[in-house]
Parts: C-alpha cells; sequence; structure tokens
C-alpha cells in the first residue's frame, strides 16, 4: 500500500489539473497576493498572549534554568514560559505553546512503528489536508486574512484532544532547545527551538509515546540525549537521540520504569532515578546491552516506515542499607562521578560511581524536610525547604568527608536564609549567572542575590519577585482610573488575597480579606466568592461563602462595615455610584437580593428581594441607576425599577419589579449590550447566548456558541461586550467546557479562539489603556492568569512580555464574627408596596428618573383569562316585571341563566353582527389611573363598567323594554350629566370635553333604545295583535310629554347633555 502523502513538498503541482477532492473550508488559496472578492473589506481581529501571571509548577521537574545565562522556564497551564533577565533586572517573557494538531517541523515516529501524533478522523482528513497545504482543488484567489489552516474552524477538535497541561520542562545546556512534557490523553514531548526568530508555537519535534502523562525531562549535559520519564501508570523510561543541528529526535533506547519517581538527573553518560525506596542508576552507553528491533502495530501498519533499532536500556538499584524506607525527594550531579540525593526526612546521602559501584552512603543531615536543590557556579549546594527557607553549603565541605564517613553522621551547620516572613514551603531552587530563582508553594517567583554582600557562603536579598494567587482564581474585574496604585485590574482568590495589577502584569497593591472559619469539625472552609471596587478605589465590597458582606476602605484598608446579609454563599456584587446615593446590591445562593444605600457616610439596608425561587446567581444595574437585573437557577431575569416617595420628610426609595423575562434554561453569565442601554446579553447552560430587551422582555437574537465547522458547542460561564472601529460589536467569553477563549460576532460567527488554562475557566474582564489597545484577562482555577492582546486593525506581533515591578503587600485584620448572627433582612409589605403605586396627585410620587414610570401590572392584551365581575347595575332589571296587555297585574318574567355564554349572532342579522366586540377584545383600552377602594374615581370607574355590562346586556337579549323604564333612563343620565358637569367646572376641567363624551354615551343609548321599540311595535304589527305593548299613537305621545318635561328640567340647570338626548328622542 502506497504511504499517505503527509507534507506539501511531497506532492506535484501537475495533480491540481485532474484530481479534484473534498472541498476545504476555505474557497481561497493560501499563497497568493490577491484579495477576496467575496468578503468585504473589514477589519481583522487577532487574539495573542501578551502576559502570563502565576505558575502552575508543583515541583522541581517543572521548573529548570540556564545556570550559566540568565534565563529560567516554568509551566503555567498549557504553556511553557522562558523568562528572561536583563542587566536592569527587569523580566522578559515567551510563550511556548502547540496545538493538539499542531505538526512538528521534524516528522517523527512512534516507538510502534506509527505515525505522530493522529488527529481526528486521520484516515479522511490527512490525504485532504496535505492536498490542500500543496494547493490543489482550491481557487486561485487568496485568503481574506489569516491562514485558514490557523483558523478556528479548520480543525476540529475532539473532547479528548484538546487542552493538555504541562508538566515539566527542561533546557538544553547549550540553551539551544527546550523540552516540555504534557499530561492527558496522548501526551506529547515538545521540542522547541529558544532561538528569537523561531516559532513559538510549533515545535522542532513532537514525541507521543508515553500514554498516561510525562513526569520528568532531563537533556544530557552534551546535549546529545534527551530523557523522558512517565507517569507511574505509564512506566516507561525512554532516552532519545537528538539531533544537534535540528532538533530531530530518535528512539537510543528504553526500558520499564514503574516506581514512583520525583526526580531524575544526569551523571555523565549515566541517568539516575529517585523516588519511594528507590535510588537507580541507568547506562547510557552499555557494551553489553544488545540491540532489539520495534514491531509495528497492526492498526498502523499501512502507515509505518521503516524499522528503527534500539537498546534496551539496562539499570542497576542502589544499596539504600538503612534507608531503603525513604522517600527521596531530589538529586543533583556534584562532579563527573558524584550525585548528591537528599530525602523527605533532611538526609543527605552520597552516591559515587567512580568506578562504577555505585556507592550509596549519607554523608549529612539538613534538619529538614529538603523538596529540591541546586547547585551554582561558585560550588554551592542549595537546599530548598518545606518550611521557607533556604540552607547554602558548600559542596567540598560536604562530600570531602572521611572514609569511611563517620557514624553517625554530623549536623549541617550552616545558617538558613529566609526568603519570606511566612513559613510557605519552597518548591523548586535553580541558579542563573548571578542570581538564584526560586518558586514556592504559593506560586510566587522570587529572584535573589547569588551571593551576599555581607557573605558570600549566603544567599543574598531578594531582588524581584512575581507574586501570584496561592490558590484558584475566582474572579477580574476592570479598574477605572485614576485610581490610588494607577492599576489597570483587580483579581482575587477563594483564599482571600486580592491583587492589584497594571494593563503590563505588575502588581500594584495587594489585599488579604480576614476570613472567618466555622470551629465544627464538618465545616466547609470559607472562601472569597465575589468582590467589587467602586470607582476611583475608594472602597471595595467582598462577599464570602457564609454570606458575610464587607465594605472596606480602600485608602486605609480598614473594614468599616460587616454585614450577615446572606444565609448562603454570595455568588455576585453590584455597586452603582452618582450624586445621590449610592447602592450596593448582593445576590446569593440562599434566592435573596439584598440592597444597602449610603446615607451621611453610613451603610444601611435598603430594601430585600425575595422574587427568585433559585439561587440567584447575577446581578446588574444599568448605567443611570434606574433599573436592576438580576439572574437565577429558576430560569428567570427579573427586571426592577428604583422609585422613590416623600413621606414625613423623609424621601424613601425602592426597587420595584417591572417585568419578568422566562428563559429556556438556566442563565450563566449576563453583560449589557455595548451600544444599547436596555439590551442584556445572557449566555444560558444550553450553550445559546441570546440577547433581551429589557423595555419589552422580548428577545432580539441568539447563537449557538459553536465551531464554524459544526464542532461541539461550550457553554460560556462568564462574558464582555467589546465594540470595535469597523464592523459589530465582539461578544468574547471564556468555556470551561474546553478551557477556550472565544470571540463571536453579534450574528454567532466564530472569529477567533485560543486557550491556554488547563483548569475550569471562571472570569474574563476587558481593560482598556489610554493608547486605546485593548486587552483581555481570563483566570482560571490553576491559579494562573493570562493577558490577551486584543488588536482589532491589523495583524501585528506584540512583544512577548514588559517588565514586571512587585510592592511589598499589606494585610489587614478583623476579629469581628458575624457567622453567628441572623441576615439581615427587610421584605416590603403588600401595603408598603402599594404606597409606590399609587398616584402621584395623591401621594406624591416622585420617580427616581426623568419621569413617573407606572407600577401597575401589565397584563397581556392576548390574554385569554376571563373578565373580572361586574358589580351589579344601579338600575333595577327591567326583565323581571312585564306590562300585561289587560292591565290586571304583572306577569313575571321567562327565567334567564345568567351562566350561559351569549349565543352567537345569526348570520342574517348582518347589522347586529357588525356591532357585536369580541368576548375576546385585542383591543387595547385607555385605563384610568387607579385609584383607592371606595374613593370616587373608584365609584367612577365602577360606573363605567355598568354601563358597558348594560349595552352589552341590551345588544345580545331579546326582552322588551317599557317606557316608564325608558324614561327613568333618561331621567338618570341627564341627572349624572348635570352632576358630573359642575364637578367637572369646579375642577377646571374643559367643558367641551365632558360634553362630546356625554353626547356619545347618550346618543349610543337612545338609538338602541329606539331600535328596540320599533322592532317590538313591527312584531306586534305583523302578528296582529298588541299585548305587552302601548298603541304606537299613545306610546309616541307619552314619549313627547316625557322628552318635554326632562327638556325644561335639563335646560333650567344648563346641562348641554341631556339638551341632545331630548333633541333625540323629539327627532325620533
Amino acid at each position: 500500500m502506497s504511504l499517505t502523502p503527509s507534507n506539501s513538498r511531497m506532492m506535484s503541482p501537475a495533480w491540481g489539473a485532474s484530481l479534484k477532492l473534498t472541498p476545504s473550508s476555505s474557497p481561497f488559496l493560501k499563497s497568493t497576493p490577491l484579495r477576496s472578492p467575496v468578503k468585504a473589506n473589514r477589519s481583522e481581529v487577532s487574539l495573542s498572549l501578551k502576559q502570563v501571571i502565576g505558575t502552575t509548577t508543583g515541583s522541581a521537574n517543572a521548573f529548570d534554568s540556564l545556570s550559566s545565562g540568565r534565563s529560567f522556564a516554568f509551566t503555567a497551564g498549557a504553556a511553557a514560559v522562558i523568562v528572561t533577565v536583563d542587566d536592569q533586572q527587569q523580566l522578559s517573557q515567551r510563550f511556548y505553546r502547540a496545538r493538539p494538531t499542531t505538526n512538528s517541523l521534524n516528522p517523527s515516529t512512534s516507538v510502534y512503528g506509527g505515525p505522530s501524533t493522529p488527529t481526528q478522523n486521520e484516515s479522511r482528513n490527512r490525504t485532504a489536508a496535505s492536498l490542500r497545504d500543496a494547493g490543489i482543488g482550491a481557487s486561485p484567489l487568496a485568503s481574506p486574512g489569516t491562514d485558514w489552516a490557523d483558523t478556528p474552524g479548520s480543525k476540529a477538535w475532539t473532547a479528548r484532544e484538546k487542552v493538555k497541561a504541562a508538566t515539566c520542562v527542561s533546557f538544553s545546556a547549550d540553551g539551544r532547545f527546550l523540552a516540555v512534557g504534557e499530561t492527558g490523553y496522548k501526551p506529547r514531548v515538545l521540542i522547541f527551538s529558544t532561538s528569537a526568530d523561531a516559532p513559538s508555537d510549533t515545535p522542532l519535534t513532537s514525541l507521543p509515546d508515553h500514554t498516561f502523562g510525562v513526569r520528568c525531562v532531563a537533556f544530557s549535559p552534551d546535549s546529545q540525549y534527551l530523557a523522558s520519564l512517565g507517569t507511574s501508570n505509564d512506566g516507561f523510561l525512554y532516552i532519545w537521540n537528538i539531533n544537534s543541528r535540528t532538533g530531530a529526535a530518535t528512539l537510543h533506547a528504553s526500558n520499564k520504569c514503574t516506581s514512583h519517581i520525583n526526580r531524575i538527573a544526569w551523571l555523565g553518560s549515566s541517568l539516575i532515578t529517585v523516588g519511594t525506596r528507590h535510588v537507580k542508576v541507568w547506562r547510557i552507553e552499555d557494551p553489553n546491552s544488545t540491540p532489539r528491533v520495534s514491531k509495528p502495530r497492526q492498526s498502523e501498519m499501512s502507515f509505518s516506515l521503516p524499522s528503527s533499532t534500539h537498546r534496551t536500556l539496562p539499570g542497576r538499584n542502589c544499596l539504600l542499607e538503612n534507608l531503603l524506607e525513604a522517600n527521596f525527594t531530589s538529586v543533583v550531579a556534584v562532579g563527573p562521578a558524584k550525585a548528591v540525593v537528599a530525602t523527605d526526612k533532611g538526609d543527605i546521602c552520597l552516591l559515587d560511581d567512580t568506578d562504577g559501584t555505585q556507592r550509596f552512603t549519607k554523608v549529612a543531615e539538613a534538619g529538614f524536610a529538603v523538596t529540591s536543590m541546586a547547585v551554582d557556579s561558585k560550588g554551592r549546594l542549595h537546599l530548598a525547604s518545606s518550611h521557607g527557607g533556604l540552607k547554602t553549603l558548600s559542596i567540598k565541605d560536604t562530600i570531602g568527608v572521611l572514609t569511611p564517613p563517620p557514624s553517625p553522621p554530623p549536623r549541617v551547620e550552616s545558617p538558613i536564609v529566609t526568603l519570606t516572613t511566612e513559613a510557605i514551603q519552597v518548591e523548586a531552587v535553580a541558579p542563573l549567572l548571578d542570581y538564584l530563582v526560586t518558586v514556592d508553594s504559593q506560586h510566587s517567583i522570587r529572584l535573589s542575590n547569588l551571593c551576599s554582600a555581607d557573605d558570600d557562603a549566603l544567599v543574598g536579598d531578594v531582588v524581584q519577585e512575581l507574586k501570584a494567587h496561592s490558590g484558584p482564581v475566582l474572579g477580574v474585574d476592570s479598574l477605572e482610573k485614576p485610581n490610588h496604585h494607577d492599576a489597570s485590574f483587580y483579581t482575587w482568590s477563594a483564599g482571600g488575597s486580592v491583587l492589584f495589577w497594571s494593563q503590563d502584569g505588575v502588581c500594584k497593591d495587594s489585599l488579604q480579606i480576614p476570613l472567618e472559619q466555622m470551629d465544627l469539625p464538618d465545616a466547609d472552609i470559607n472562601e472569597l466568592k465575589a468582590v467589587r471596587v467602586s470607582t476611583g478605589y475608594n472602597y471595595l465590597v467582598t462577599g464570602d461563602k457564609y454570606g458575610v458582606l464587607r465594605i472596606i476602605d480602600g485608602t486605609t484598608k480598614a473594614c468599616h462595615h460587616e454585614f450577615k446579609a446572606h444565609a448562603n454563599e454570595i455568588t455576585c456584587i453590584a455597586i452603582f455610584e452618582e450624586k445621590g446615593p449610592a447602592y450596593i446590591a448582593s445576590a446569593a445562593r440562599d434566592r435573596t437580593v439584598q440592597i444597602f444605600t449610603k446615607r451621611n457616610d453610613v451603610w444601611d439596608l435598603m430594601q430585600t428581594l425575595d422574587e427568585h425561587v433559585g439561587a440567584v446567581n447575577g446581578i446588574l444595574f444599568s448605567k443611570n441607576g434606574t433599573r436592576l437585573v438580576s439572574c437565577s437557577s429558576d430560569r428567570t431575569l427579573v427586571v426592577r425599577e428604583l422609585v422613590s416617595r416623600d413621606e414625613e420628610g423623609k424621601n424613601l426609595s425602592a426597587f420595584l419589579i417591572l417585568r419578568t423575562i422566562i428563559l429556556k434554561t438556566t442563565p450563566v453569565s449576563m453583560t449589557w449590550d455595548i451600544d444599547q442601554d436596555d439590551v442584556v446579553l445572557v449566555s444560558t447552560i444550553d450553550r445559546q447566548v441570546h440577547r433581551y430587551d429589557l423595555r419589552n422582555g422580548q428577545a432580539l437574537s441568539n447563537f449557538r456558541a459553536s465551531d464554524t465547522d459544526g464542532g461541539d458547542a461550550v457553554v460560556l460561564s462568564s462574558l464582555v461586550h467589546i465594540s470595535r472601529p469597523l464592523g459589530s460589536p465582539l461578544v468574547v467569553g471564556v468555556s470551561s467546557t474546553d478551557k477556550s477563549i472565544r470571540l463571536y460576532e453579534d450574528n454567532g460567527i466564530l472569529i477567533a479562539r485560543d486557550w491556554g488554562h488547563t483548569e475550569g475557566l471562571t472570569d474574563i474582564a476587558l481593560v482598556r489603556s489610554q493608547e486605546s489597545d485593548s486587552s483581555v484577562v481570563t483566570v482560571a482555577v490553576d491559579g494562573t492568569i493570562f493577558v490577551w492582546n486584543l488588536d482589532m486593525k491589523h495583524y501585528r506581533q506584540e512583544p512577548a512580555s514588559k517588565s514586571i515591578d512587585l510592592i511589598d503587600p499589606s494585610t489587614p485584620t478583623n476579629q469581628d464574627l458575624l457567622l453567628t448572627r441572623p441576615p439581615l433582612r427587610r421584605v416590603f409589605s403588600q401595603s408598603e408596596i402599594a404606597r409606590f403605586q399609587r398616584s402621584s396627585e395623591d401621594d406624591n410620587l416622585t420617580p427616581a428618573g426623568s419621569r413617573s414610570p407606572k407600577l401597575r401590572k401589565r397584563v397581556s392584551k392576548y390574554s385569554l383569562a376571563q373578565a373580572p365581575k361586574l358589580d351589579p347595575s344601579p338600575i333595577r332589571d327591567i326583565r323581571d316585571v312585564r306590562p300585561s296587555n289587560s292591565g290586571q297585574g304583572q306577569v313575571p318574567a321567562r327565567k334567564f341563566n345568567r351562566n350561559r355564554s351569549p349565543s352567537p349572532p345569526s348570520p342574517r342579522n348582518t347589522q347586529l353582527l357588525s356591532k357585536r366586540r369580541s368576548s375576546v377584545d385585542v383591543r387595547m383600552r385607555a385605563k384610568a389611573p387607579q385609584s383607592e377602594f371606595g374613593s370616587l374615581g373608584a365609584s367612577t370607574e365602577s360606573l363605567c363598567r355598568t354601563l358597558r355590562a348594560y349595552r352589552k346586556r341590551l345588544m345580545n337579549s331579546n326582552d322588551s323594554l317599557s317606557p316608564e323604564v325608558v324614561r327613568e333612563v333618561e331621567r338618570e343620565l341627564a341627572q349624572t350629566a348635570r352632576a358630573v358637569g359642575e364637578r367637572a367646572k369646579s375642577k377646571g376641567v374643559d367643558e367641551s370635553v365632558m360634553v362630546k363624551l356625554l353626547d356619545q354615551y347618550s346618543e349610543r343609548l337612545v338609538s338602541m333604545l329606539d331600535e328596540k321599540i320599533a322592532l317590538r311595535v313591527r312584531e306586534n304589527s305583523e302578528s296582529g295583535t298588541s299585548v305587552g305593548m302601548t298603541p304606537p299613537a299613545l306610546e309616541t305621545e307619552k314619549e313627547k310629554e316625557g322628552a318635554r318635561s326632562t327638556q325644561d328640567s335639563a335646560s333650567s340647570n344648563g346641562d348641554s347633555a341631556s339638551t341632545v338626548v331630548t333633541g333625540t328622542n323629539n327627532e325620533k
């Protein structure tokens, strides 16, 4: 079977004329200078890593240095960072990362004969990708911007092929190469070039032979060999032969090593591994070792290359004697054939392999647990302590003891140099040309002088410190300038530390929040959950896991106010400040929102909002502070509006519900739209991003947070909306699903994606500088902080890093406990809320904004709910009595079913059908302002409802009306109209408006009465009887007399509405 080409140089350009492949994701060729005629010119957006704060170094394996130079390397998430110290003691960074699908420059094969790290759908994608790189099957037009092979949607990653954490690093002796080991699914050993012009995202060689993870990597002193040791589950030790010119690697020897290994080190041409009850020497160039031929796997036969021959790596254990149960933590070579080994009990041992006998003896005791060791250029041995100190020994004095060594061995009396005031374990120590670098358990990196000014045998003072959070970083937010420390953003960790940073990653200030702990044995550890800083860093508000809210002064760092605000974990805090009163809102898992206000420099509880039935995970103030939006796990967004009123000379304010937006799934994060004040963006757990208009509660748009090639969608745990000079704004979010940072357009198109964190991402913030450059800061549970440069003009190579300075922290304390106190509550009762809902004429309601909000409950005009129960009509029921034809008495009317629905109108009666209104009327009636029960306004509303009900009953009923009843209705309407007119005149209301209103009701009612009478008369005439009705002539005469009497009464009082009613009757 022919070998599938994996490089474009192996393909023939002539294939493009006859070979037709499946089209790629791009219709454009990569290497021509033309511009795409399809896509319009728009601003390019690039995302590049600018600064790394913190480290994930947990042992000496993840830290290394060039003892002959001024560079050291450490791991930070998925990246390896090389830091260089200049003459002014300033630090610069460079980052090395490789995507899971990145092909190395040098082709490398597996130990088993297979290819290097395969990608998903390899049998289908390998040929297509290779031919596409060769320019086959593509359009002759250029790509619109970036290389399609590096675009976010060019290669989809499976869930197991995404981010891998870097676990170990090693420099070659000449400083040309950097080896990085990974952990996770299909871990790799990556070899990068440290040259300034070499790419930092493309390795020279990728070695994918380890299965579970890479524990240690180490270059030999001559840079010819590279040793890679897997974890105890992997159980293999490989020795690679490195090409000094290209960096290519071939397997030299291998063997199994299933012990728990802590450290490896080269001793000349041999390798030493130390661990739990384990010290072993491996012979790399053993003439007695026999070569063996690797056999290819059956599944990789089609990709096999010519088999390479490598040797079995021989090794021999050392005789530990009294230290058989010891745990050896570190080893370092102190000569061509001598090495020093240390244990976690403080034992210092010498391994002498001068004559190949591997003599192992104990020579000294350190007096503390040794975590790491290093040898500098002055012949001194530095021991790192688990209690935060360093002990420096002279190698000559330590190993140059009598032979055989005395028993018991002498105790080392060298003084311990303390690097910090706290007893913090030093994880790793490494020497530079003029400095000594240490990494402690709180992830801080300290740069000290190699020698003290007073004593060359001691380590000098700390000249540079790279601070970091010791625990998971739970949040980040930007700071407005100017402020006290000229900081651009701040971060906080679960342990209670708050650090303030410049945009270049320089720590400007630090603060330790006192967290109260419960003394119960099963109590949870208290953590700092939320922090918000006011404008200008005047004060900051913190919330912890136990629901305690603290307000701390930004200048003095003293806690001024403490509240037991919630009964459970505080999830979010929001601050609003203006010239008026300031507000603080806190949300918690106890389903409540607490609002505090500041009056006369005193913070007090203003209101408790308990409308949610689930944990409240987000809260936001609008830009003008008149609205408060909260989202909850009960799948709702609640919009509240600020109203205020004057009562007894005091101004009272409250946030009342304006509307509730129901979501399909639980919201995760929300942020304001950058262009529209009343639009909010919400990320939900179903991997969607929605935009809602809070003015009407409508959903404007939504998109699924997925890759452009249809890959797996992710949940965006935190959102930021960013405007750009050209094009629509950007939605930037971080996802803990694949540990990535993503940039979307408003329409959901993914335009950039990157990664670097290896644990769950917790928050994201936008930081703007005066030079209009934007940076995005992301934080994660792994304790690292990544600063990303966001270039929205044109793509350019950003500098690797900036200088870093440190300021010593100061930590305030507070001993008052609030854990046993009940949480504060101020829930408004219904009567108190009703006071805010009264009209402005009655209670002088004063809105907080520019207009008075309508606080009545908004009911949809399409609602199918039943109509409210009507009050009984003041007019007696005309159906109860019917005049008898003989005049001998009253005949009871027929029984009427009140609960029966009205019958549909007959199709023949088109006139009645056109006048009848639907029972479900979608037309909106203008509602009068609500009034208090029992007032004149309430009675007026009841009368209007009664008249409307009476008019509707006239239309739907077939009963007859007597002239007496008709005259009584006219008389009551005339008197009511006269009284309303007098009332309107006394109130200064326009009389013409009232006259027109009464005319409309009078004409309508009289017209319906005439139609009823005429219909009844016509029916009696046709039947030849006159039962129940007065003769038409007599009826007309009585109507005229009644009309004249009504007209005289109305004209004497000047009531124009009554005159119109009478005139209409006379005309009839």
